[in-house]
């Protein structure tokens, strides 16, 4: 049931050209930046008492309002809200300004959808930019601030149930996913349902990270916890079902439920300031910041629950990784692929001569 809230062939991923030279490290690569913070409130909206009945453990909540309850491995309270927001703000960054690279302009989307909203502060921003078209934004978690634009609204919902569908008037022009690696169990069918609900012409977007394949340009990851926590995080994906290692496979999923035009770009997200180019450095710092609270919402349910270590140990190598990347003493140069995976359910006639 919705709680609605009111006012394959595999694409390989090549780089931009603006990222394909290496990142240098700057000069002043030896400075202790290990506390790394921002404080982004975020209000909480009131839909019914059954959505606030969270699940309390190892000092983090999660949501409870699930089809598949106990499956959700990522939290959703105030450390995580603050993490969603600031998150936005880098990846704003890292799409230099922009909201969505598919080309909207061409279809002119009456109505938008966006899975896992979160906070709900890409919709929010996408609704004011766009006040002719209709904004929804899902979510397991009433998260999202009760004053919003008037042509948007919330449903607290999880997309993954049953009754994910909408009726043909009630369709998308164009369905808006990020950072849904690591709550999803079904990728194939996810991308299947959301190909069903976009109207013919209209555009289906992803934005995501690979979370379990860091690399450094300097071999400076050698001899380091990341390995430890992302092997943990990707073993522990696969044991679950919930898979982590994922995103290589997104344009395969997309081409078989269907899309056509489907593109990849891919860039570089270095964590903390050690690039010397201003840009990367920038990037950096906030990627490093969302790295402060993010290594522990990725990895203490996935640790604890589904590989079996004690809080101690999940913890521990939690706090060395973040140690790794935020602490420049020791050298360490991360580096995540981010992915932008975006396609088109091809218009009805279009369809039809694929069909044929």
């Amino acid at each position: 049931m919705r709680a609605t809230v009111n006012p394959a062939s595999k694409v390989t991923p090549k780089l931009d050209k603006a990222d394909v030279s290496e990142i240098e490290v700057g000069e002043d690569d030896n400075d202790d930046t290990s506390s790394f913070g921002s404080s982004i409130n975020s209000d909480i909206t009131s839909i019914t008492s059954s959505v606030y009945d969270y699940v309390y453990e190892n000092g983090r909540r999660y949501p409870s309002l699930c089809s598949r309850q106990g499956e959700s491995m990522l939290p959703n309270d105030e450390a995580e809200q603050e993490r969603l927001d600031l998150s936005h703000h880098f990846l704003l960054l890292m799409m230099r300004g922009n909201l969505y690279q598919s080309p909207l302009a061409e279809t002119r989307p009456k109505r938008v959808l966006d899975l896992g909203t979160g906070t709900g502060i890409w919709a929010i921003h996408f609704a004011d930019n766009h006040p002719y078209c209709e904004v929804v934004g899902i979510d397991l978690s009433p998260l999202q601030p009760t004053w919003i634009p008037p042509n948007l609204h919330f449903e607290i919902d999880d997309f993954e149930g049953d009754d994910w569908g909408y009726p043909d008037d009630k369709k998308f022009d164009f369905i808006h996913c990020r950072s849904l690696v690591g709550t999803v169990k079904d990728w194939p069918r996810l991308v299947k349902n959301i190909y069903d609900n976009l109207n013919p012409g209209g555009y289906a977007e992803f934005i995501e990270t690979d979370l379990v394949r860091p690399y450094s340009e300097d071999n400076s990851l050698e001899g380091t916890s990341m390995k430890e926590y992302h092997d943990g995080l990707r073993d522990a994906g696969l044991k679950s079902g919930i898979r982590t290692d994922i995103v290589p496979e997104i344009p395969s999923y997309l081409h078989a439920a269907g899309f056509t035009d489907i593109h990849t770009q891919a860039r570089k997200a270095p964590i903390g300031s050690w690039p010397k180019d201003r840009y990367f450095k920038e990037l950096g710092v906030l990627a490093g910041m969302t790295a402060a609270t993010g290594y522990q919402a990725y990895g203490l349910a996935m640790f604890t629950r589904v590989l079996g270590w004690d809080q101690e140990k999940a913890q521990r190598v939690i706090d060395d990784v973040v140690d790794c990347v935020s602490n420049r003493k020791r050298g360490v140069h991360a580096i995540y692929k981010q992915y932008v995976f975006y396609a088109q359910k091809p218009r009805a006639k279009e369809a039809v001569e694929v069909d044929t």
